[in-house]
């Protein structure tokens, strides 16, 4: 069967959202993928602020890191922009200055790019009497969300895969915390699936290297890198609503953070707070990591330094105190 063929699948998710639907074009001449560029997430549909572009992004980034952080780099959606969407070269984005001072050969990296598109459907159920004369109507409204998950190699311009599912909101289904800080959980755990896929079909072309030792430290990102993001001074009008914000932000950013720790991150430097590290190490719980390697402190930077197999110099805030220390 020739690699230009198309392979597509159909593969039944659980829940109230639709099938996944995968397109597969093998490439043309053979690949080696060492890297995964992750930008903002394109919303259409709805106005949509920077930040939320953003934070999706870095769910993805997250969703990258659990998989195959020990194999592949990831830049995430802070690094790195599309600048025209109908370009699948690097034309389209701003990676290759950001590969270069990686040392990551630019036709070892691939991107994924990601849509979300709202669709909205009105309806009224009109109410009768006794007697068959009209008392008026119910007005409901439905939410669909269309997510479509495209992986691209920049350097032949080829899109290799191209995943599309939907989903939509049920208003009336059972609350599950979530709602505290993503109106659209379902879209967004929707967006995480079809990521985990792409990659699964990326690494396919894997670069065959050494897995990198777990480092037994479990890091959330400060929210304080949302608020950098445009369009999030709107979301904060005064001091409560952005104590409020930026604490629902903590949370979507790692939804398995308690009330507590989502506080306290809520109020930190952009960072990486230390929820949990192996005894006797050089950073500890409650620990927050200001800076990796003088570079900002997010979880794709620490991973791309790891991936090259020596300690990682980082600076650590403690009780109001900075020091040196070394990840190892």
């Amino acid at each position: 069967m020739r690699s230009r063929l198309l392979i597509c699948l159909c593969v039944a998710l659980v829940g109230c959202s639709g099938g996944i639907t995968k397109v597969i074009r093998p490439p043309e001449t053979p690949i080696t993928v060492s890297a995964v560029v992750i930008p903002p997430v394109r919303i259409t549909g709805t106005l949509a602020p920077g930040w939320r572009r953003f934070e999706l992004a870095q769910r993805q980034v997250e969703v990258g890191l659990s998989d195959c952080g020990d194999r592949l780099a990831f830049f995430g959606p802070s690094e790195v922009q599309v600048s025209r969407w109908e370009e699948p070269g690097w034309l389209g984005n701003t990676a290759v200055p950001l590969l270069a001072r990686a040392a990551v050969p630019v036709d070892q990296a691939v991107l994924i790019r990601s849509t979300v598109e709202q669709r909205l459907a009105s309806s009224t159920q009109e109410r009768e009497d006794a007697k068959g004369l009209r008392k008026g109507g119910v007005a409901s409204q439905e939410t669909t969300w269309l997510v479509t998950v495209e992986l691209v190699h920049p350097s032949s311009r080829a899109i290799i895969a191209e995943l599309n599912a939907q989903v939509v909101i049920d208003p009336f289904a059972e609350p599950t915390g979530e709602e505290e800080f993503d109106a659209a959980a379902p879209m967004t755990h929707l967006l995480e699936r079809l990521t985990k896929q792409a990659l699964q079909i990326a690494r396919r072309w894997e670069l065959d290297r050494p897995n990198t030792r777990d480092s037994g430290l479990t890091l959330a990102l400060s929210p304080a890198i949302t608020a950098a993001q445009p369009d999030s001074a709107e979301a904060q009008t005064d001091a409560l609503q952005a104590e409020i914000w930026m604490q629902a932000r903590a949370r979507f950013l790692s939804p398995w953070l308690t009330d507590d720790q989502a506080a306290k991150l809520a109020r930190t430097t952009p960072s990486l707070l230390v929820v949990a590290a192996p005894g006797g190490g050089s950073v500890q719980p409650g620990d927050l990591i200001l800076s990796v390697d003088g570079q900002p402190a997010l979880p794709e930077v620490l991973a791309r330094k790891r991936l090259a197999g020596v300690p990682v110099e980082v600076r650590v805030g403690r009780g109001g105190n900075e020091r040196d220390a070394v990840i190892p």
